[in-house]
């Protein structure tokens, strides 16, 4: 069995990462990783399930945020014992799948574990929203947002969307910046889909740039078409020790003064 370590560069997490490399007794392997170790906070985490999808990710807390990390830097020692001596355990998180197309033809395929969006920020984007391919409103604003429920509390919570239950199997759409008036009319609040629903966004002008993103992959997207979300059965594998439900990761990441 191989492993790598995808980390920060602070002189905390560096310190960390030089115990886990000296005493991991597995092969270390940046190629094809059976186990990744990610050093630091969620965008870490993220990090590393982007660049290895089908390794088993550790996620340990070094940062300020870690509600996907299941290790802290206290429990160094056990996740450094979990690996050597294969005594971890593995939870599944399903990943939200996408397929953005162009005017002439170009797809590109993705897959996120927290949130993919579409903005336009030079301009007022126009996209007409279909669920199911029925069509369900024209959206006019500076972009909107498509969250899982393990993502609704990342970037959906700072526009003021729900936070989800991470055991449905839901998605999120959230406007961000939509514009009402006696002209243009959206639902102006999120709406919470069932996960075999398919979400499609379709140009409803010609758009010079959009900007799509995928966690933190950013696409720059000229002649825009559409983008389809939906499950695929995609997801990703989250090692730990100890199960932390849902509500005590939430307690801990938003509600638990660290002071």
């Amino acid at each position: 069995m191989k492993y790598a370590i995808v980390a920060k560069e602070d002189l905390k997490t560096k310190e960390v990462k030089e115990k886990v490399l000296k005493e991991i007794k597995l092969t270390y392997d940046e190629k094809n990783p059976d186990l990744v170790i990610a050093l630091g906070g969620d965008g870490t985490i993220i990090k590393a399930i982007h660049k290895y999808p089908k390794a088993t990710t550790f996620g340990l807390h070094t940062g300020h945020l870690g509600f996907y990390a299941n290790y802290g830097v206290s429990d160094l020692e056990i996740l450094i014992n979990d690996i050597n001596n294969n005594e971890f355990k593995v939870n599944e998180t399903s990943l939200i799948s996408c397929e953005i197309e162009t005017l002439d033809g170009k797809k590109i395929f993705d897959n996120a574990i927290n949130e993919i969006t579409i903005v336009t920020p030079l301009r007022t984007m126009m996209v007409d929203v279909l669920i199911d391919d029925i069509f369900f409103e024209r959206y006019r604003g500076t972009g909107l947002c498509i969250s899982t429920p393990t993502g609704s509390t990342a970037y959906n919570k700072s526009l003021n969307g729900s936070v989800i239950d991470s055991s449905l199997n839901v998605m999120q759409l959230t406007e961000i910046a939509g514009i009402n008036s006696n002209a243009y009319r959206t639902l102006s609040s999120p709406i919470v889909l069932d996960g075999k629903r398919t979400i499609k966004l379709a140009s409803g002008a010609h758009f010079d740039d959009v900007f799509i993103t995928v966690d933190h992959i950013s696409y720059d997207i000229k002649n825009f078409k559409s983008l389809y979300i939906k499950y695929k059965g995609e997801s990703v594998k989250m090692a730990y020790h100890k199960y932390e439900g849902f509500l005590e990761r939430i307690n801990r990441t938003f509600l638990v003064s660290k002071d």
